[in-house]
This record gives C-alpha cells, structure tokens and sequence, in this order.
C-alpha cells in the first residue's frame, strides 16, 4: 500500500469500528467486556506476527470507544425516563455555545441554549424572566425539565429538554463558574467586536456581516442575508475554516518575520495564537479540524519534517474521532473534513498538472462543491449547483474580507480613522458578497431540494469521484510521456 492508502485506511479502520459501536448501542453496558476481549485478540494477533495491527488496533479502540460513549448516554436517558417515573430530569449543564432568545412577551423571553452533560447533548429550552442576561458560552445552568424524543429515533442526535410546567426550573450557577480564562476570551472577543464597529455606526447590518465572517457570529446575519447565502450554497463563508485560520496565520506569521523571527521558530509560536483564536470563536468543528492541521504543518519543520496535508488530515481526523466518537454523526464536521480531503487530493492534481490560475481555481471551487454534496444532500436533502461559480468569487472575496477587517482591528490600536477606512472597506466586500449570493439564489435551478441521499448512493458518488480522478491522471500522465 502507498502512503497515502495507508493513512487513509487507518481513517476508515477507525470510523468503521465508531459506526459498528454505535449500531450495537444496545449492548453497550457490555464495553468492559468488549474492551477486554479486543484486547486479548490483539495481543493474540501479535504475538502470530500477524500484518496490518495497527489497522485492527485502530477497529478496535473505535469500537470500544462508541460502545463507552454510547454507555454514558444510554445511562442519562435511563436517568430522565424510567429511573425517574413522574419527576422531571435534573441535571448541571454546561453551555456549550450561542444562546437563542425570542422576542419578549409578557415579560418573559423564551430562551434556549446547546447543553452536555457527559455525552448525552441536549437543547434546554426555558423562559427567561425580564431583565435576566442570557446564558452565555461556558457557563454551566443547573436544570430540571421533559426530554423529548428524537424525531428519527435517532440516539446520536441532540435532544430537546423542555423547562415547562410544575416542577421545572432552569437557574445559573453562578456566572463566575465560567472561569478567569473564559471571561478573558468574552472580553477579547467583545473588544475585537467593538473594534469591528468603528466607523460603522449608521450601518450596523455591514458591521454584523464582518463579525460573522471573521468571529463567526452567524447569529447577527439577517434572516434575509442567512436565506441568501444558504440557498447559494455560500453560507460556509461564515464558517471559521481553513480560509479563516489560513489568513490569521499569515497575518500571525507577516509579524513575526518583520519582528525578525526565523520560521522555524514562527511556526511554533503561531499555533497557541490559533488556538487561541479558535477558542474565541467556539470551537466549531471545521476550526478545531483548520487549525489543528495548521498546527501540525507549522511544527513539521521544527521537528525536521517535510510538510503533509495528508498526514495532517489524517492525525487530526484520528485525533478529533477518538477524542469524541460521537462527531461521526456530526454533519458540520464531516462536511469539513470531507472537502478539506478532496481539496487535498484535487490541490495535488491541479498543481501538477493545471498550471492556468484561472481554471485551477474553477477546478478546486467544482471538486470543493462535488466532494461536500453528497452529505449536503443526504443531511439537508439539498443540492446547490449556484455555489459552483458563486464560490469562484466569494472565497476570494472573503479573504479580502477577513484581511480588510484584520487592518481595521490593528489600525484601531493606533487610529480610529484609520480603522473606520478599513472597517468600510471590509463592510464594502461584504455587502458585495451578499449582493452577488441574492442574485445566484435567483438563478432557476442554483438551488435544488431533492430526496434525501441514501448512504449507498453518497458511497457510489465518492467512488466515482476517486475514479474520475485516477483516469484523469493517468490520462494527462500519458499525454505528458508522449509529448
């Protein structure tokens, strides 16, 4: 096997063993016993000399780890349903990002926030009296309240926890438990937002569209610019990725070279400030995926490595599926390291052989839309062939973006004038982005709904994929011997 097989097949052994653990969640409570008994038949295989080890080692310790995460939300549920009969379910929980609040009516605002506890992920929903600050990330809420069903039956998808009726409460403990490190990032991020601002104050939508692009904070787009870029098949601009972390860190590394640090050295002083970047905006799961293989490539030469985005993808990818196994069924991470792979293949190819900047960038923005539509169709039940050519102008626009607002945040330390220049700038790119997403969603057929996509046919589609490039290189490899 080739390197490339390799690291991939050790990808695949993991997931296969996380898929098998949870399609045998029934049976969960029995992971000691499971555990035990991989083990032995991994030291058995070892001691035979048997090949290919680390790929049982990796189907095992999926599986075991599914079955224990699996094991810890089967108890929760058991503790909400029949080991409680007639109480509502009480739990400390902690607020794991952006809370939603409605508008006020009658002097309460109905209020809702994404919650854990241990592995079992909920929503809890609860009326928040007037005058009462919304839960804020970190925080952790203690509540009692109805957990629902899943609509699918579905154990792997986040449940609802209604705080309704007698007996129900939701309450803060205390919003000092969020720690002095969580409340530094609240007042960075915070200042970083003010500082976004300057210059903007007529236009507060144009401000709210650099937030999201470069904080993340979706929740300040409108719902008619939301409406705009999903139907374009542009919303993942709003997403902290690699575009985002990409940017940060050569704006991170510009610095540092002019402060005169060798780049060795700078790769290892640039992934904490990533981190810490990530951090402040979430820890969505394309961040984390962004900046831990931004990490590894920028420790690569201090260690004296060569650079990988394979094997990047592939430590990151075991690193983030054995620390939370139940990111298999999360749809924003899949997306996310899904293209980030085809993008890694098809970036190899169109190096090696497209050497027009023009149809390179057609060909990366075509094979990002082919790699990310099969699980878009069978999550979403959505297709959107606008965002092909749409992208083609939004990513570079929104690099623009994220360096404009990036000047304006430094500007701000020295000017505000200098800072309001940058700001409109940015807010500028902006609203020429959701200009452009408007008139692609207007496009007849730029966005289609369709039957959602069954595993078997996004199988087939990927298979095709990986075809269609092995023929296209083998092709142009010919035609390049001939000539």
């Amino acid at each position: 096997m080739t390197p490339a097989a390799n690291w991939l097949a050790l990808c695949a052994a993991l997931a296969a063993g996380e898929a098998c653990g949870f399609a045998t969640s029934r049976f969960a409570a029995l992971w000691p016993v499971a555990a035990l008994s991989l083990g032995m038949a991994l030291l058995a295989l070892y001691a035979a000399g048997a090949r290919g080890m680390r790929f049982a080692v990796a189907l095992s310790a999926g599986l075991v780890l599914s079955l224990h995460v699996a094991h810890g939300r089967n108890e929760a549920i058991a503790d909400a349903t029949w080991r409680n009969p007639g109480g509502p379910f009480t739990r400390v929980f902690r607020v794991d990002g952006e809370a939603r609040a409605s508008q006020e009516r009658d002097g309460v605002r109905w209020t809702s926030f994404p919650a854990s506890t241990g592995p079992l992920k909920v929503r809890v929903v609860f009326p928040l009296p007037a005058g009462e600050n919304v839960p804020l990330p970190g925080e952790s809420w203690e509540c009692a309240g109805w957990l629902s069903r899943p609509k699918d039956g579905s154990e792997t998808k986040r449940r609802m926890l209604w705080v309704k009726g007698k007996g129900t409460y939701a309450r803060r403990i205390a919003s000092g438990k969020r720690g002095a490190f969580a409340a530094r990032l609240a007042a960075i991020r915070s200042d970083l937002s003010r500082r976004m601002g300057i210059g903007l104050d007529e236009s507060r939508a144009a401000a709210d569209l650099n937030r999201a692009i470069l904080l993340g904070e979706r929740s300040r787009l409108s719902k008619q610019d939301r409406d705009a870029f999903v139907a374009a098949g542009t919303i993942h601009v709003f997403a902290i990725s690699g575009l985002h972390v990409m940017l940060v860190a050569g704006a991170l590394s510009f610095v540092l070279s002019l402060l005169g640090v060798p780049a060795r050295a700078a790769g290892a002083a640039v992934a904490p400030i990533l981190w810490l970047y990530v951090a402040m905006t979430g820890f969505s799961p394309s961040a984390v995926r962004a900046a831990a293989m931004a990490s590894i490539c920028n420790l690569a030469p201090v260690f004296w490595r060569r650079p990988d985005g394979l094997v990047a993808w592939s430590l990151t990818f075991l690193a983030v599926y054995a620390l939370d196994p139940a990111k298999l069924y999360d749809t924003g991470c899949a997306l996310s390291f899904a293209v980030m792979l085809g993008l890694v293949f098809w970036g190899r190819f169109t190096a090696e052989f497209v050497k027009n900047r023009i149809l390179a960038a057609i060909v990366t923005s075509l094979a990002a839309w082919a790699v990310g539509t099969p699980i878009a169709a069978h999550a979403f039940g959505r297709v959107t062939p606008g965002g092909i050519m749409a992208n083609l102008a939004l990513i570079p626009a929104a690099g623009v973006s994220v360096k404009a607002a990036l000047a304006g945040i430094v500007a701000s330390l020295f000017s505000d004038r200098l800072a309001a220049h940058a700001n409109n700038f940015a807010a500028l790119v902006a609203d020429a982005m959701s200009g452009l997403s408007r008139a692609v969603a207007r496009i007849p057929g730029a966005n289609m709904e369709v039957a959602p996509w069954s595993v078997a046919a996004c199988i087939a589609w990927y298979a095709a994929l990986a075809l269609l490039l092995a023929f296209l290189r083998s092709a142009l490899s010919r035609r390049r011997r001939t000539i």
